[in-house]
């Protein structure tokens, strides 16, 4: 699977957890898939510099991803992830590197 396969299989994968170590800077968001294979999965953050994450719910109540976009360049060596949610609200982070990959 290519990383952009890897982004665009989140959608419909329900958020479970967010967690910022913030000594280290990591953030990882856990999500359940509905893929057999990999039924979770997690969105790791390196050298997080900005989160944010509102919760207004706009179009309604849903835990559920709609859409990922990203990781793409932002100033100087950060990337930013956007991650849509159902609900209509939109994570974003700032951060040195992304990666997904399966729950520890």
């Amino acid at each position: 699977m290519t990383a952009d396969e890897t982004w665009r299989s989140l959608h419909d994968a329900t958020l479970e957890t967010i967690e910022l170590r913030w000594e280290s800077g990591e953030m990882r968001l856990r999500v359940r898939t509905g893929d057999a294979e990999q039924p979770q999965r997690v969105v790791v953050g390196s050298s997080v510099r900005r989160v944010e994450c509102e919760r207004q719910l706009p179009w309604g109540f849903s835990a559920s991803i709609n859409e990922v976009r990203g990781p793409s360049p932002t100033e100087g060596e950060l990337a930013r992830v956007e991650i849509e949610m159902q609900s209509g609200d939109v994570i974003r982070i700032d951060a040195v590197d992304f990666c997904v990959r399966g729950a520890d």
